[in-house]
Formats: structure tokens, sequence, C-alpha cells
């Protein structure tokens, strides 16, 4: 602790006298209290919106990091001392602030005697407020730095991994990777058909031509199934709980903090039917998190970054000033890191927030391990972003984050070898790099919208009966069904909304979806009838066609109301019923146009029906 405390004592001692001697008195008093009433909890704790922390300990930088060295821990809304903190380490921070103290007040007394003309004191540049603000920001930067190093622990990550279906998840990501190499191996197939038929390219531009892009690895495809598992079946949202009683609605009511170190808050929450009160508990433990499995963002990203440390990814946990968290992992594949949010089963997509949400950003800071880094610049290409970041100096942020990196570098245990640091700091110079132009937006893991381009999911299940109820087929995935499908159409699962639809992958203008239905020779089709549900938003488009195919003739009709159409014009044995979904605006304008929305729970709702009337040939 020493080293630690003289540094922030020396930070103390940059401040105006006045605000030194107020903060050095409310220091000393908390340390003279606890250790003379060592038992007493009301010494132990006190709140940060009391007038000691609000009025003299805020404004005085390097206050709050003495606070921290000294053994305190911020308990949602209290600073407290834990009744198993070293009381030998209080009394040496004691002797230390006393000595502080009496120096400061010593010169005090010199500078204001009779014979002796008091200059003014030296201003820092920055008004108390300012102060209060500034250094608020840089301790929460400093606590969750510290806070982050808790997703090390072995025991913690061993218990961790048996809440994952590792072995599922992989099988899911080898048969993507299949998949992928598949669908690889026929572009280029198709690549040097064309090119064999002209004869003015060179050899160079062909094997050029024929190159294949860079084939994602079982770590970014497993990071994938991760993500998706994590948000459709692992864990849920949790805006307000249900009533235990009456199973109503329950609406937010007042906020109440425990001596629990486990929970920022416990939110109470009213029935709006019989007015019983239900706890929701903020737990910021990540363990407790792997069985309550639900809550918002921060408990989200909470479990999931522990899980994928868990599983071997170097992952940051990252915090968005304006209200909302996510993860990053690091892709070796890549050499950079990817955004991940499982809130949103999202992948490398950093401008959701500004483009797809219109948020304000300010300062996104991310943690790990081996480091704290101001990664704003990855989320954001609006200039306007700077006129935002006013919680403190460029300056001090910066300095802040290069001592934070550097005391933690010095700390590193014996198990962090110099190779790792070396991989570090490279890493580190790689990412500066990446940051200092304004992000592309290229997508290259991930096309950042809730599934991947390596191959659909195969989640859901379709039974097919006979006339007499009997399962007489069944087939595993949407796709399974289709004659052929463009534009990336996946199925999207929205958790928090409960609804479930399908859409065309982000980057692509035009999701396509065609069916085929072919019949005997002795039958002809006297009748054709669909029904389908579909949702726009934004000025997106649905469209649907059939084609009736007989030898040579072919006929194009239009859908007018997918809702409920009916034609006499097919007289064939051959059809096809393709769906177009376009249109849409702005960064999510793929999810405009929504194929057989429905409720998830709906399971005995059909989005499609198609009935064919036959009728025999003459």
């Amino acid at each position: 602790m020493s080293n630690n405390l003289d540094y922030c004592l020396s930070m103390l001692e940059e401040n105006d006298i006045k605000i030194q001697q107020s903060a050095l008195k409310i220091l000393c008093e908390l340390c003279d209290n606890i250790i003379k009433y060592p038992e007493e909890d009301k010494y132990r704790r006190i709140r940060i919106g009391n007038p000691s922390i609000t009025d003299k300990l805020l404004p005085a930088s390097g206050a709050i990091e003495c606070l921290f060295e000294l053994g305190f821990i911020e308990d949602g809304e209290f600073f407290s001392l834990p009744k198993n903190s070293s009381l030998s380490q209080l009394q040496r921070g004691q002797k230390l602030l006393w000595e502080l103290r009496n120096k400061v007040m010593s010169s005090t007394k010199d500078s204001t005697s009779p014979s002796v003309s008091s200059p003014a004191s030296k201003s820092t540049g920055a008004k108390p407020k300012d102060l209060k603000q500034s250094n608020n920001f840089l301790q929460t930067i400093t606590s969750t730095f510290q806070e982050v190093l808790r997703y090390e622990n072995k025991e913690l990550q061993e218990y961790t991994k048996h809440f994952v279906p590792i072995d599922r998840l992989q099988l899911e990501a080898i048969k993507k990777m299949r998949a992928f190499q598949q669908q690889q191996q026929q572009q280029q197939q198709q690549k040097r058909k064309k090119n064999s038929l002209g004869n003015s390219k060179s050899k160079d531009q062909i094997n050029k031509n024929n190159s294949i892009e860079c084939e994602p690895t079982i770590e970014d495809l497993l990071l994938s199934e991760l993500v998706h598992w994590f948000k459709n079946e692992f864990f849920s949202w949790m805006n307000s709980p249900t009533c235990r009683f009456c199973s109503d609605a329950c609406t937010f009511n007042r906020n109440e903090f425990r001596n629990d170190p486990r929970v920022s808050r416990v939110e109470i929450h009213k029935c709006k039917s019989c007015e019983a009160e239900e706890e929701f508990p903020r737990y910021t433990d990540p363990k407790i998190l792997l069985t309550t499995r639900k809550g918002r963002c921060g408990e989200w990203a909470n479990a999931f970054t522990l899980i994928c440390r868990s599983l071997g990814y170097d992952t940051r946990i990252v915090y968005d000033k304006t209200d909302h968290v996510w993860s990053e992992v690091w892709s070796m594949s890549e050499n950079r890191w990817i955004h991940v949010d499982p809130c949103e089963d999202v992948l490398d997509k950093p401008l959701l927030y500004e483009r797809g949400w219109k948020k304000k950003l300010s300062y996104i800071i991310a943690y790990s391990r081996d480091e704290v880094q101001d990664v704003t610049w990855r989320y954001t290409r609006d200039p306007d972003v700077m006129k935002r970041r006013i919680l403190t100096s460029e300056n001090s942020l910066l300095s802040l984050i290069l001592r934070l990196n550097e005391e933690r570098f010095r700390s590193s245990g014996p198990g962090y070898s110099e190779a790792r640091k070396n991989f570090v700091v490279r890493r580190r110079l790689m990412e500066l790099a990446e940051l200092l132009p304004a992000p592309s937006g290229a997508v290259k893991l991930g096309d950042g919208n809730n599934d991947n381009e390596y191959g659909g999911r195969v989640s859901d299940i379709y039974q097919i009966y006979d006339e007499t109820d009997k399962i007489i087929n069944t087939k595993e995935g949407w796709s399974s069904g289709v004659n052929k499908y463009e534009g990336g159409i996946f199925r999207n699962t929205e958790r928090d909304w409960k609804m479930v639809y399908l859409a065309r992958s982000s980057g692509n203008e035009i999701g396509k979806v065609t069916w085929s239905i072919e019949l005997p020779n002795e039958v002809d089709i006297e009748l054709f009838e669909l029904r389908a549900t579909v949702a726009t938003f934004n000025n997106a488009n649905i469209q649907w066609t059939i084609e009736g195919i007989n030898n040579d003739n072919v006929i194009v009709l239009p859908v007018d109301d997918c809702k409920y159409y009916k034609t006499n014009q097919l007289q064939t044995r051959k059809i096809n019923v393709t769906v177009k979904l376009l249109g849409g605006t702005g960064d999510v304008s793929w999810q405009h146009a929504q194929l057989f929305r429905q409720s998830i729970d709906a399971v005995e709702d059909y989005s499609l029906q198609i009935c064919i009337t036959l009728k025999h040939t003459t």
C-alpha cells in the first residue's frame, strides 16, 4: 500500500492549500474513528452523497484515491471499509495522513505569520464543481480497472465452464466452417468457369480472381455461436419483475441500498394490481449472475465477459458513459479487438450505437486484466464528440490511463511473462494505429447483424404430419424447406421482445427467398392460395411473386396482399413462390423488413400457409 498511498498523497499536495486541509481533516477523522471503534459499523461506512465526501474529498485530487488505498470500497451509494480489512494497514495510512496534515498546518502557520506577506494560493485552474466531476469520473475508471481482475480467478473460471455447452457450440462452429469452405469452393469454381471463357485476361489476373477471402478460424466462429447461445438460451432481459402473488406487471418504485458488496442497489418494483412489492437486486458479482441469468446491459456484459475469459478469449468489458455496457474480444485471425454486444447478439458493429441508436457518445472506456483504454474513436465518426467530453481534461484522462497501465504491468505476478508483456505492448500499438483515423465501418468478423455470414442458424424445427396427425418427416432449420435464398437471409430472435422473424443481413440491399413446388404429371393446379405474416417499418417493403412454369411457358403473377391471395391462373405443374425483402432506413435497414414475424410462443400459428387445390389432367 505504501508506494501507492505515497503517490496519492503527492496528488493531494498539488491541490489548493484549503482543499488539502479540508480533505486531510476528513481522511484523518475517518481513520481515527475506525481505529478507536473498530467494531462500530457506522464508522466504517459513509454515504457518497455526504457533504464530507461531495464538498471535501471529491474536489481534492488524490483524496478518493487515498480512501481506496486505505481499504475502502465503493458499495452502492456508500464508501465502506470491509470488516476483514487489515487494521494495521489502516494505522500505517493514518500515520502518513497525519504527517502530511501536520506538515500542511505548519506551512500554513508560517505563510500567514504577521511578519511575512502571504502570497495568493496558486490555483489548479479548475473550479471545485469541475474538480468534483473530474475526480469522480477518474475514480470510477480506477476502481473499475481493479474490479475487472475478478474475471481472472481460476476457480471462478472453472466454475463458469460448467454452464457453457461447449461441445455443442464447437460442433455448430465446425458446421459453419464446413459450410463456409463449401461456399468458397463453389465460388472459386464459378470464377474459374467464367475465366476460362475469356482469353484476354492474363494468368496473374485469373489467379487473383480465383483467390478466396480469408477463412474464419474456429475461435471466431465459436465466438459467434457463444454470443448467440448467450442471448437466446442463457440470459434474459429484465425491465420489471412480475408480481409473485397475482402474476401481474410491476413498475419501478424506488431504490434501496443494502450492506451487500455483491449488489450496487436493490430496485423495488410495485405491482399495478395488488400493490405488492418485488425486489430486483442489481448484482455486480458475475458468479451470482450465472445463476440468476437476468438483468440489463450491465449484468449481460458482466456475465458474458466472465464466460469469454473462462474459455480463454482475451476479453474486455466496455463502458459507455451514456449508459450502455458490452464486451470486446481480441481476434487472433483479425489482429484487432472485435466489438461484441451480447444484448443484441451482435459482433463487429461498432457504429451501431451512434448510427443505429442515434446516441450522442462521449466517453467509451474498455477494461481488461492487461490494460484500460479509451476506445471512443472505435465507436464514433462524429467530430462533435469532443464537445461532449467535459468530465475531465484530455491530459488528465490520458495521464491516468498511462499510470494505471504502468502500475498494472509493475504489479503483475510471476505468471505474467515477458513474452505476454511484449505481446500486450505490440497489441496496444496496433490498436492506437487503428484508432487514429476515423473508423472505416468495414465489416470483417460477422456482419453486425444477429447472425454470421458463415451459414444459417439451425435452431428451429418443423414437423410434417399426414392426415392422421402422424409425423412423417422433420426438417431442421427454416432454410431446409426452401429452394434457394439470397442476401444473407437469417432467422432473428428478439428475446427481449419475444419475437422471431426472417430478415436479410446487414449490407444487403435485397434479400430473397424462393420456395418451389413440382407436381406429378397426372395433376395440375386448379386453385392456389397464399397467406403470410409480415411486418415492415421505416419505408421497408416486402414483395411477393408467384411464377407458374409449364414446359417453356412461364406466367408471373404479383401478389397484391399476402394476408390472403388466391388465383386460378396457374394451370401448371411447377410453381416458384418468391419473396423479396428491401428498403428501410439507416444502418439497421435490414431489420425493417421482417418476414413471418410472430411471437416466440406462437408455436401453433402458421406464419406461411400455401394451399393448393389439384385437378387431374385430361
